[in-house]
């Protein structure tokens, strides 16, 4: 095995951000330093991390003042994670006097909570669950 370092392209330091479950201001932190240190290929942008939502934007949508997941599965795969089967999942409901949030949690926690609807506006009544439910097309999935 060679001592010379080996440098990461845009792809794998990625994937490393991914697997340590790095937000965005840490992933932009680790790029930065690994390029300090030369550790990274020529043309990776430290900055892609401040957009890396742009990919995921496809599969939300928004109506008044609900922004909601429409395409779970798809939303899955974009974000590498395996096959989706609804039986592993089970959506999360977090509310307060103004805030309703809406995850996906993997039931044996192997994945990370997966945000898939926000509101400002609504409070958690039930005809607002059933309408969200219904919108992100859950109960389909």
């Amino acid at each position: 095995m060679s001592s010379i370092p080996q440098r990461f392209n845009q792809d794998e330091l990625s994937d490393l951000t991914r697997d340590l479950n790095l937000s965005k201001e840490a992933s932009e932190l680790l790029a930065s330093r690994l390029n300090n240190k030369n550790l990274l290929e020529e043309g990776n942008k430290i900055t892609f991390y401040c957009t890396r939502e742009k990919g995921l934007l496809p599969f939300f949508s928004q109506e008044d003042n609900l922004v909601f997941c429409y395409e779970i599965r798809g939303l899955l795969e974009k974000m590498g994670l395996p096959k989706y089967f609804p039986d592993d999942f089970r959506l999360f409901i977090d509310s307060s006097k103004r805030i309703l949030k809406y995850f996906l949690l993997h039931i044996g926690n192997k994945y990370g909570t997966i945000p898939t609807a926000h509101s400002t506006k609504m409070k958690e009544v039930y005809n607002i669950i059933d309408l969200v439910s219904e919108k992100m097309k859950y109960s389909k999935t």
